[in-house]
């Protein structure tokens, strides 16, 4: 049986650092840190999409359903890896790692949505 150490002024487990302890309470990362990035990562895929580099037709219908289907992907994608390391302890680089583990997972959710889509479209 081991025993576990707590650092009670700073709520966290001393045996394995990156994880909670059971008197630390959950925070979260801002939703609006995560909606902000998910917009950013958004428009940088449009911008760089089919080597145009500009943000014109932005507005268009074709376009902005495309965006959004992106948009959705990516969101999920960032509060998908929110959600899981929720439970570790608040830290610059559980933010970090949060943002770029959902934004990989996010633009590969877009991409599929993209494909299950124009299946749907196909098929039917």
């Amino acid at each position: 049986m081991s025993i576990v150490i707590e650092d009670v002024r700073n709520a966290r487990c001393l045996r394995y650092p990156g994880m909670h302890s059971p008197a630390h309470v959950r925070q979260r990362v801002h939703p609006a840190l995560l909606l902000g990035t998910a917009l950013l990562l958004t428009l940088f895929l449009y911008f760089i999409d089919e080597g145009r580099y500009s943000l014109e037709g932005l507005f268009t219908a074709g376009n902005g359903i495309a965006m959004s289907i992106y948009l959705v992907g990516l969101m999920g994608g960032l509060f998908g890896a929110a959600w899981l390391l929720e439970k570790w302890h608040p830290s610059p680089m559980r933010t970090v790692l949060v943002l770029v583990l959902g934004a990989v997972l996010g633009v590969v959710l877009g991409l599929l949505l993209i494909i299950g889509l124009g299946a749907l479209q196909h098929f039917s």
